[in-house]
């Protein structure tokens, strides 16, 4: 299992990873505008990044995209098709990199869960259909939507609970979709990881590293609805893997009984390691995921 990192693209980001003995690969944000289309120019910066990569020792995993809302409309999917062909495109060229990304977005709370899924299949069968033509693996993270908003507020993401999970992949059948599993997002829900990523184990995609510290002396004096500036941040916080509760291990030894066999990309959004310390999270963090693989 290759392990990585989300980041911008850049050739300091690169050459970082490629030092690093803990990281294989890199999941990007994007991709770059210059690296789509079939311009001489687009062509010409797609393969000095493959080059410098390959130098490197590293490969893109996946790339970090905005879905399309399933609230498109009908006069505005030929445009989001296109866009993801662009891109799927790209995804060709880089070794068949995955496209991953939180959501898909616009949930209304106004109508049933299960009308919101038959949205989605309206939208997503023809990219679908698209990432099946291609061979490229598309991965929607269980992200639940902006803190103000909340799971299943309105436009939040579908793709929030197992439950979800299982009508998208009922309403969608194909194999090329599936998940970029975050344990954070699930952890403040109180929702197994464990027993999800067994019972989803052959629509793992991606796995996002990245855990959740519960304060729950908060909770108990002040409730999760608790409202402040800082919004659910007053009773937990994100953090890297290395750096909370969450059992990483039993993780893994999942993913080897089921062999599930997908990238593990960390996701730093740990405040304690932000500003100067970002690179030294990153490390750190990658040394103790490299432990706990080395170990199962």
């Amino acid at each position: 299992m290759k392990l990585g990192f989300l980041t911008d693209y850049s050739q300091e980001t690169v050459e970082f990873a490629g030092i690093d003995p803990s990281f294989d690969c890199l999941e990007i944000s994007g991709p770059p505008m210059e690296w789509i289309g079939d311009t001489n120019q687009a062509k010409a910066t797609r393969s000095s990044a493959l080059n410098l990569l390959r130098k490197n020792g590293l490969t893109i995993s996946s790339f970090l995209i905005q879905w399309p809302s399933i609230r498109t409309r009908k006069s505005d999917l030929m445009y989001e098709l296109n866009r993801m062909k662009q891109i799927m495109d790209v995804c060709k060229i880089m070794d068949n990199a995955i496209i991953a990304g939180a959501g898909p977005l616009g949930y209304d709370p106004e109508i049933s869960l299960e009308d919101n899924v038959a949205r989605y299949k309206e939208v997503y069968s023809p990219i679908a259909d698209l990432a099946e033509k291609r061979g490229i693996k598309l991965a929607f993270e269980n992200w639940p939507g902006n803190r103000s908003v909340g799971p299943f507020g309105d436009g939040a993401s579908l793709a929030v609970t197992p439950e979800t999970w299982g009508l998208m992949f009922e309403a969608i059948p194909s194999s090329m979709m599936g998940l970029e599993l975050d344990p954070s997002h699930l952890i403040w829900q109180k929702i197994d990881t464990h027993l999800a990523l067994d019972e989803f184990a052959e629509r793992i995609h991606i796995i996002h590293a990245k855990d959740t510290e519960i304060f729950d002396g908060r909770i108990k004096r002040d409730g999760i609805f608790r409202r402040s500036s800082r919004g659910w941040g007053h009773w937990g916080r994100y953090r890297l893997p290395g750096f909370a509760h969450f059992d990483w291990q039993k993780l893994f030894i999942i993913c080897y009984e089921r062999q599930i066999e997908c990238p593990i990309i960390i996701e730093h959004e740990d405040q304690v390691f932000s500003g100067d310390r970002r690179l030294e999270g990153l490390s750190q963090s990658g040394k103790f995921l490299r432990k706990c693989l080395l170990q199962t």
